[in-house]
């Protein structure tokens, strides 16, 4: 007979499932697709809006180059107070202006010499002891050896390789979001597997609490049916929590407050291209590839820098007096020239800097060398990855029509007689794992798929294998 317990089970079960789902999935989520979610991870999330700001910092940096070219005009003002004003001393003169006179007269009547030097001042004054001045200077380096040419040549580099590696954390990222946004989706569909084997293990409880009644199966048959439940149940609600943490990293990502719910399906595309497409690809668009490079670029520009220091400089400069009335009779009120200036012997610093210039070039040469080996390796092992997501897609198709045949046979023999309740779970069971393994497979292939991608600096090819592609509902 069906104890109390026996009887209200299912309606516990049932409760508890309503329970976990109100608690666990966004009621209220926010429906994206795959293309909005990456629109909104390129517009909202911070590591890529700082490396925006590196990229206006690095054309702010340009501008200021370019200036090097032109003109420098200064204006300058001071004003000046002395201890006493600047004066010459004019005694010691008519002194001997009358000893000259004396000279130049001589005889029993000179002329009256006092009557002449008396009238002379004793002394001029060059400077007052306060005293305004202002000045507009122009210096401009008409050759500088290659300085500015490098300098800016430096700035243009520098900016390509902040836009460069703005799209290789693009790229980077969109691997991310492809690993979050198809991890919530592989979560919400391993949560749906668990839920209905919860279901099938509950109708199998139910199935065993009959057949005990009617003597067709011991106590220990449903008792296993009874431990089925509650280990499915503890399944379903891992996937529930799986399912919130993976939810969570795509919420961080693409920096939204509100639930998202994944709308794209995962997803299957058979006819991808031979491994030589994607390397030939990744030679020539590999976003670190193209990193060294405009590296090696920086450290010419650099060398050209260090070597133009044993050239001189030649440069043109003019001032002008905007205030003229405390000039002293020694200062011109305007000013203009050229000159020229080169260093003669600097205890060898400028072989010292030419030659590691030289030797950061040689590194960065090196650098790339073995970058290309490695990325050719990457390219390898990602298409590697991706194969292996097919073969295995490919072969679990039969597994899965097997396996939902088998639990049907075992349901069947079970309810007639001809089968244990460990029959039923272990089919059960197995349905569920080819399922699950199923999704992880298409999961992994469009993972496989976007850092293969990622690696040849092609992640805009993405769409076309999503769109074109067999979708999780259309396999067999």
């Amino acid at each position: 007979m069906m104890n109390s317990g026996q009887k209200t089970y299912g309606y516990k079960t049932g409760l508890m499932l309503t329970f976990l789902l109100l608690f666990f999935i966004p009621t209220g989520a926010k429906a994206l697709q795959f293309e909005q979610a990456f629109s909104r991870m390129m517009e909202e999330n911070q590591r890529l809006a700082a490396a925006r700001s590196g990229i206006e910092q690095k054309e702010a940096e340009q501008k200021a180059a370019r200036g090097l070219y032109y003109p420098q005009l200064q204006i300058s003002a001071s004003w000046t107070h002395m201890n006493a004003p600047l004066e010459v001393e004019l005694g010691a003169l008519n002194t001997r202006a009358g000893q000259l006179i004396h000279t130049l007269h001589p005889g029993p009547h000179p002329p009256d010499i006092s009557a002449i030097t008396g009238s002379l001042p004793q002394h001029y004054e060059l400077q007052e002891q306060s005293f305004l001045k202002s000045d507009l200077t122009l210096s401009w380096p008409v050759y500088t050896g290659g300085k500015i040419t490098a300098a800016n040549r430096a700035a243009d580099v520098q900016l390509e390789l902040a836009r460069t590696s703005k799209e290789a954390l693009s790229h980077q990222m969109f691997s991310e979001l492809v690993r979050f946004y198809y991890g919530v989706r592989l979560a919400d569909a391993v949560v749906q597997v668990r839920r209905e084997v919860v279901q099938g293990m509950e109708k199998h409880l139910h199935q065993a609490i009959r057949l005990e009644e009617t003597g067709m199966i011991a106590l220990a048959e449903r008792l296993h049916a009874q431990v089925a439940v509650e280990e499915a149940r503890r399944e379903y609600k891992k996937a529930l929590r799986d399912a919130k943490i993976a939810r969570t990293a795509l919420k961080s990502l693409i920096a939204c407050e509100d639930d998202v719910k994944p709308r794209s399906p995962l997803f299957f595309y058979r006819n991808i291209p031979d491994m030589a497409v994607f390397m030939e690809k990744a030679r020539k668009n590999n976003p670190l590839l193209l990193q060294l490079h405009q590296q090696e670029a920086l450290a010419s520009a650099g060398m050209q820098k260090e070597k133009s220091a044993y050239k001189p400089d030649v440069f043109l400069f003019g001032t002008r007096a905007l205030i003229t009335d405390d000039l002293t009779v020694l200062e011109p009120e305007w000013a203009a020239g050229a000159g020229i200036r080169f260093t003669l012997f600097d205890g060898f610093s400028r072989s010292g800097r030419v030659e590691a210039a030289h030797s950061v070039k040689n590194q960065i040469s090196q650098l790339r060398s073995q970058a290309i080996r490695d990325m050719e390796t990457l390219v390898e092992s990602r298409y590697q990855r991706l194969m292996q997501a097919i073969e295995q897609i490919d072969t679990l198709a039969v597994s899965r029509t097997f396996v939902r045949e088998y639990l049907r046979v075992r349901t069947r023999a079970f309810e007639e007689g001809f089968a244990t309740s460990l029959d039923v779970v272990d089919a059960e069971l197995a349905l569920s794992k080819v399922q699950i393994t199923h999704l992880q497979a298409l999961f992994d292939f469009d993972l496989a798929l976007a850092r293969l991608l990622e690696t040849t600096g092609s992640i805009s090819d993405f769409e076309y294998y999503r769109t074109n592609a067999e979708k999780e509902a259309e396999l067999p």
